[in-house]
């Protein structure tokens, strides 16, 4: 497309929009008027290079969103596995010492590695993301329904 057909194109949609909220406006006044507000205000005349400048700005701030939603969800998604990598060579090196302590009795390396297991599942439980227990629940409820299926046609053989 040419930039001359464009700029034709954008040209001839601001100056309907900005035609259209005119009469919107005046109508709106009106209303106001009608039902006793104080109209000395009047609305403001919108123009067609209001309207393209407002456009133009909206547009900027929808992309600007859509890079910082991708931008973020990235970040967010390199952390989540820098994190786990982290919980994971601290508990293999928690691991290791507590096995290799040689002057823990075997109750005390038992509780010791019950208390590693339980920190790791609730640090599992803490940073998982709860749209996975979401699509769990959904999956569960799935297999029930065609568990019942199942049975109901079991049951009418």
């Amino acid at each position: 497309m040419p930039p001359q057909f464009l700029q034709t194109v954008i040209r001839f949609l601001a100056e309907g929009a900005a035609s259209g909220l005119n009469v919107i406006a005046v109508y709106v006044t009106e209303i106001l008027r009608v039902t006793g507000f104080d109209v000395a205000l009047t609305l403001p005349r919108f123009t067609p290079e209001g309207v393209t400048a407002v456009a133009q700005w909206g547009l900027l701030a929808l992309i600007g969103y859509w890079v910082l939603t991708i931008v973020l969800r990235l970040l967010i998604g390199v952390v989540k596995q820098v994190f786990w990598v982290v919980k994971t060579v601290l508990s293999l090196w928690l691991f290791g010492l507590i096995v290799t302590d040689k002057h823990a009795t075997a109750d005390v390396t038992a509780v010791r590695l019950a208390g590693l297991v339980l920190g790791c599942v609730m640090l599992t439980l803490l940073t998982s993301s709860s749209e996975k227990s979401f699509v769990m629940e959904d999956r569960l409820s799935s297999l029930e329904g065609r568990l019942k299926a199942v049975e109901k046609r079991k049951g009418g053989d």
